[in-house]
């Protein structure tokens, strides 16, 4: 019989070693905003009515694809990230929940979310400089 005996890829030495991991996406983003408008666009035409100017002008913003994928927080965005981060701060959530590392991607969209919600950046690499 060839069967090897199966071990867990994991082994918990304690419960004390458990960590609880608090996912949080980044708010609207410009690049979001920018693919709503062309949905609406889209929607519009599929309907056989003109779309709005403003989502057209939007739309063809994607066309400038580095723009996209480094994108800001949109103006709905800050307003998300302003009513969760007063939430979080008004229920002391990182104090309470012993929160010891806030991680996010180099994107500006995940910093702009993650300072105005939580008040903190990751640190970046000397090679990001």
């Amino acid at each position: 019989n060839n069967q090897r005996e199966r071990r867990p890829c994991l082994r918990i030495a304690s419960m004390s070693a458990l960590k609880t991991l608090y996912l949080i996406r980044h708010a609207e983003s410009l690049e979001n905003e920018r693919i709503g408008c062309l949905q609406r666009s889209l929607s519009n035409i599929g309907r056989l009515s003109l779309p709005r100017m403003s989502d057209l002008r939007r739309s063809v913003e994607l066309i400038n694809v580095p723009a996209q994928v480094d994108s800001d927080v949109s103006s709905v965005g800050w307003d998300q990230i302003k009513q969760v981060g007063d939430q979080l701060r008004a229920d002391d959530f990182l104090t309470k929940n012993n929160v010891q590392l806030v991680a996010h991607s180099p994107l500006l969209r995940a910093q702009q979310t993650s300072e105005g919600m939580l008040g903190c950046v990751s640190a970046t690499s000397s090679t990001d400089q």
